[in-house]
């Protein structure tokens, strides 16, 4: 008697299956490192403007102080009060 071979098409329907969901979760893995990338990237842009935020912050609160406008107009500028004598000093 002649055995006859049976193509066993369950076998190769589960081999396909397999493959297609491998495929779709490491294309997923890979696009949630890119995404993850872009958040870590997208943290530390934000951390720098926020210091940089603060930083001009208090700058502008400095600078809304009577004896530091004073100041940068004496020192930057070379203004004087009135009666004052302006001098340089030589270099």
């Amino acid at each position: 008697m002649e055995k006859r071979r049976n193509f066993n098409w369950f076998a190769i329907l589960m081999v396909v299956v397999v493959a297609y969901f491998s495929t779709v979760l490491i294309s997923q893995q890979v696009h949630l490192s890119h995404v993850s990338e872009s958040q870590r990237i997208a943290d530390k842009r934000l951390a720098a403007a926020q210091a940089e935020n603060e930083k001009l912050r208090k700058q502008y609160d400095e600078l809304q102080k009577l004896d530091n406008i004073e100041k940068l107009a004496r020192e930057d500028l070379g203004l004087t009060k009135e009666g004052e004598l302006p001098y340089q000093l030589s270099r």
